[in-house]
Order: C-alpha cells, then structure tokens, then sequence
C-alpha cells in the first residue's frame, strides 16, 4: 500500500493534443498494444479514418478534430486516459480511487476493471454515434452550446434563473471561478449578456455537444439501448462518481448509470472537496494537458500535491516518466519503478556503499522519514539560518515569500490588466491566457519579459516556451522558483 492516499483522474472534453497519442507511444512502448485493441474495437462503429487518425504519427489537433472528426476526438481523449493509466499501474500504482469527469468516466470504469479498453472503446463510440443520430444538442449547428461562466454555482444558477429556460443550465461545477453552462443558444447568449454587464467572464467552450443538459435526453436513450448487452465486471478499484455524487458500486447497472450522465451535472469541485477531507492528498492526472491538476488546485484549501502526466510543453510523455520519479520519491510507487536511473541516483547520493536490494528496501520502510528530514532541512535553508551562508537566491526567495503567493498574484493581475486593457476581474490565478482570455504567444512573451525586468528574474533558458506559464498562478511559482525580488 503506498504512504499517501492517493486519487487519479480522468479528464474529459479538451483534454487532447495532436501529438498525444504518439508522444506515449514512442516513450512506452506498451501503448502500442493498448492502442491497437481500441483501434480494433472501434474500426467496425466508426470506420477506418477514425481509427487511423488515432494511430497516426501524428493526430489532427483538437479544433481541426472538434470541426471534422468530433467522433475520433472523443476515442483519441479516451484512448490517451487509458493509455496513461495504463503506463502508471505497469509501474506499480495503486491508488485510492479514480476518478472521471464527464467522459472520463469511462476511462475511470476500464482503470478500475470493470470493462476491458475494447469494450471501454466500444462505449466511447456507441455514446457519439447515439448523439450524431439523436442529432439534438449538437453545438455545430448552432442551435446548443456550452460555456464557461467565471463564477461559482449559486451565482451561475441565479443567472440561469433569470432566463428561465427549462432546457438550459449548470452543465458542470469546477470551482469557485468557474461553472460552465449547457444549452440552448439563444438562453445561453442571453446569459453571456448578463454576465457582461455584471463584469463576469463567459466564454464559449469547444464541445460538439451540449453534454449534461435536458436536451440530450433523447440521445441518452439511444446511448442505453446500444450499450446494454456489454456485461460489466465487479470493480478493483472504487470509482467516484462526481455525477451520482458517490462511489460506484457492483449492484450498479453501469450502461444505464452511463446513458444518464448525458443530462445530469458534473459536481467535480464537491468530489474533490469530499476526497481530500477523507484523506487524499496526492491527485495524479491520466490523460493529455492538467485541467483536472489545475482545477484541483483551485478547489482544495489545504495542500494537496497533483501530478500532471503529459503536456507538450513538457516534453510530451517524457513529463510522465518524471511524474513516475516524483511518485517513486513520494513512496506511490515502487522507487525502481520511476525509472532505472531513479533508484541508482537515490542510491549513489545518500548510500552509495549499500547493495541496491537493501537500499530498495530501505527506501520502501523509512522513506518518508528521508522526505521529511528533507523538507525541514530545506525550509531551514530558505529561511531560518542564521550562519548567513544562505546566499544571496535564499535572501531573494525570503523577500518574494515574504509578500505572499495570493498577494504576487494579485500584483501580476494588475500588470496584466494594465497591458492587456482587461478587467482585472478576469485575472484568476487558473486562468488560461490563452484559450480563454485570446492572448497569443508572441503578447505573452512580451509579457513575461515584461515580469521579468519588474521582478529581476534571470533569463529565462531558451529551450523554455511561452506556453509552459498560461496562467498567472504558474508565473507566480516561477517568480518565487527562481529567486525574483519585490
């Protein structure tokens, strides 16, 4: 059992990037398999061009596939889910519990055994064939959409109330800053209006559907009636469901637990919240990109630790080996199971003279007493020596430190307001600049080096891009990271 209680998620709509799947596949070549049974599965629903997009060296982007193959996105970003977590229990995981969001429900129920990665495939696309025939709801024509709204949900809930639509509403509860909204196009405009006016920010979200709403009511039915006859298996792993709002159990018809998800609210901030108060306090994100990571981040008031595992900023699925070491150091997984050079490096900069089978087991029984010993050495080095050999990057990190992470983002708010001609209102610390404020890469570089001079940070290496720090709580870290001064 590890040290620490641990959840992994699953995410859902957007969670893709074109190099996705190849990215895992040239650094794990287990994948390869993985991918080929879903591929196999899912040939005779969707058909060859679907399923060669998903083994292609390299996948369409999300908006070229979100306009012309929003089918083979929705199998890309469950496949990736699978993928990864396969990857991850390979090498020793077990977690806690898993959680999905939204489609990533899916993926959570094949982690969890309840379906194998075939038959997981098959649901994924029998769920976006019931919503091509159903043909309502569908945010291509128009007609539907979804939204994100930067407010909690009582508030969300009074601005769907005064439009009064009965097939429109809260779609999804993310966080305090950010609930999203699904229906019909003319309410949720409507909305978009009110929340102009009350200076809260709402942005249309890329969805071909507008999932979790009534008027997806007649797809739901078709969904169930294409899924029935897959059997399910009695689950390993508990599986939390921010839908039902509990954890699955076997007495649960699951095809039909599926089929209604179509039309009922996401609560993943109440999830999350339930979670770490029962004792979570490391969330590992299976899939493409770090929503969920982020998400979490906003959601839980005491610390918690999450873990990304592919971002193409990060080096791709390279990110995945070193989310594998952080979890080998946190006692999650097996040390050797980081990596070959994990244990050997541990080894040869603690015990260099002890056999690695003994250091293995060392490390496996008072690891976390090591970790601990560590921690308070390096707070003590930050701040409390007194002998003055700290240097002058330990005085620099004190001064930042000293003016507060929440106050450093609320200064970096302003700095950006001001250049960009924003409300500040709209700078959240999770916000991303990009794909929901419109600014580019060339204006947040100008940016960056804009925070650099104000904060004296030191150049930034070139091999670092602009993309890597999308929102003010990233830029934030890397100012107290790398010594800035106030």
């Amino acid at each position: 059992m590890p040290e620490t209680s641990i959840a992994v998620l699953f995410p859902g709509q957007g969670a893709f990037y074109g190099r996705a799947l190849a990215d895992l596949r040239d650094e794990f070549p287990e994948v390869g398999p993985v991918l080929a049974e879903i591929g196999d599965a899912a040939r005779p629903l969707l058909g060859d061009h679907a399923v060669e997009q998903l083994l292609a060296a390299r996948t369409p982007d999300t908006e070229q596939l979100l306009r012309d193959a929003p089918e083979a996105l929705q199998l890309a970003i469950y496949a990736v889910s699978t993928a990864a977590y396969g990857v991850l229990r390979a090498r020793g995981l077990r977690p806690n519990v898993l959680v999905g969001h939204s489609l990533g429900e899916i993926a959570a129920l094949v982690a969890a055994g309840a379906f194998s990665p075939a038959e997981g495939a098959e649901i994924v696309c029998h769920r976006s064939i019931a919503l091509r025939e159903a043909g309502s709801g569908g945010a291509g024509s128009g007609d539907a959409y979804m939204a994100a709204v930067g407010t909690d949900a009582d508030r969300a809930q009074k601005l769907v109330d005064l439009v009064g639509d009965p097939l429109s509403g809260i779609a999804v509860e993310n966080h305090d800053g950010q609930t999203v909204l699904s229906g019909r196009a003319e309410a949720l405009d409507a909305i978009g209006r009110l929340a102009a006016v009350l200076k809260t920010d709402f942005a249309r979200l890329q969805s071909p559907y507008a999932f979790h709403s009534p008027l997806l009511g007649p797809a739901a039915e078709k969904f169930a009636e294409r899924i029935a006859d897959i059997r399910q298996r009695p689950l390993r792993t508990a599986v939390h469901s921010p839908i039902l709002g509990r954890a699955y159990e076997d007495g649960d018809r699951l095809t039909e637990l599926l089929a209604g998800h179509f039309t009922t609210r996401v609560r993943f901030a109440g999830t999350v919240r339930e979670l770490a108060a029962g004792g979570v306090s490391v969330f590992v994100e299976s899939g493409a990109l770090d929503a969920l990571s982020r998400i979490t981040g906003r959601v839980v008031a005491t610390p918690v630790t999450t873990v990304p595992t592919l971002l193409p900023e990060a080096g791709g699925a390279a990110l995945l080996r070193r989310a594998l070491d952080r979890l080998a150091l946190m006692g999650a997984v097996p040390v050797r199971a980081g990596g070959l050079a994990t244990a050997d490096q541990l080894r040869a900069a603690l015990l260099s003279d002890v056999p690695a089978e003994d250091f293995e087991a060392f490390w496996d029984g008072r690891g976390g007493d090591v970790r601990a010993f560590a921690r308070e050495a390096y707070l003590t080095y930050l701040g409390v020596r007194g002998d003055g050999r700290g240097g002058a990057k330990a005085k620099a990190r004190g001064a930042v430190a000293g003016v507060g992470r929440e106050a450093l983002v609320r200064q970096l708010a302003d700095i950006y307001a001001e250049a960009l001609e924003y409300p500040v209102e709209v700078f959240e610390e999770g916000t991303d600049l990009e794909a929901e404020l419109g600014v580019d890469s060339v204006k947040q570089t100008e940016l960056l080096v804009r925070v650099g001079r104000r904060y004296e940070l030191p150049p930034r290496p070139s091999d670092v891009r602009p993309a890597a720090y999308n929102t003010l709580g990233k830029i934030a870290d890397l100012i107290l990271a790398s010594g800035g001064s106030v």
